[in-house]
């Protein structure tokens, strides 16, 4: 099985988009809860290893430690995603040859039957969920991480898929990621009501579709 892992900036920069409609303190509350609900679809799915958490943000280390993920400590201010990602590679899977899997943070839709589609994807090179307008890549495992490097960024998706022998997973769950307060009003009325973003927003008073 791939390793998973699960990026996320520093949360004072985290969904910037959001704003102004979201302030800094919900946008940072929000945050941490989209990234529970993918670490609990992760931990959800069977005889996956644990996440491997990668940020620079000591809140984020210690939620993360406190919900049974490994912690890598991405230095402060380093700005490339790929290259935190890769580092992150080297220390989660110590050698053993396993593929990876990265989750974005911010999917609060995402489930562990929809990771189980990508999973059974998996035995491809590369599987891509892109990102619902299609630009960004919300999920991306690969086989051999000795001989691909992610490339994450504008277009991502473009770049991952031209990949020799991708595949592209339509998976509408893993789709939406929040980026924008479009976004938010789009996923706002399909949360499960028991899900830490649903009952977050509830609790900012933002859960409106």
């Amino acid at each position: 099985m791939p390793v998973p892992l699960v990026p996320l900036k520093a949360l004072a920069e985290a969904k910037g988009r959001l704003a102004p409609s979201v302030g800094p303190l919900q946008r940072r509350l929000l945050a941490i809860a989209m990234f529970e609900d993918v670490i609990a679809a992760l931990q959800a799915v069977p005889g996956l290893d644990a996440p491997v958490v990668v940020s620079p943000d000591r809140e984020v280390w210690r939620r993360a430690d406190a919900l049974g993920c490994r912690v890598v400590e991405e230095p402060p201010g380093a700005g490339d995603l790929n290259r935190s990602l890769a580092s992150a590679a080297a220390v989660a899977s110590s050698g053993n040859g396993s593929g990876l899997l990265v989750v974005a943070a911010d999917l609060p839709l995402a489930s562990a039957a929809g990771l189980g589609t990508v999973l059974a994807a998996a035995g491809a090179p590369v599987a891509v969920v892109p990102s619902h307008d299609g630009g960004g890549t919300n999920v991306l495992a690969w086989r051999d991480p000795g001989s691909f490097r992610p490339s994450f960024g504008p277009d991502s998706a473009a770049r991952h898929l031209a990949v020799p022998g991708a595949v592209r997973v339509d998976e509408p769950g893993l789709a939406l990621d929040v980026d924008t307060a479009d976004d938010l009003r789009l996923v706002a009325g399909r949360l499960d009501p028991a899900s830490v973003t649903a009952r977050r927003l509830a609790d900012l008073d933002m859960l409106q579709p």
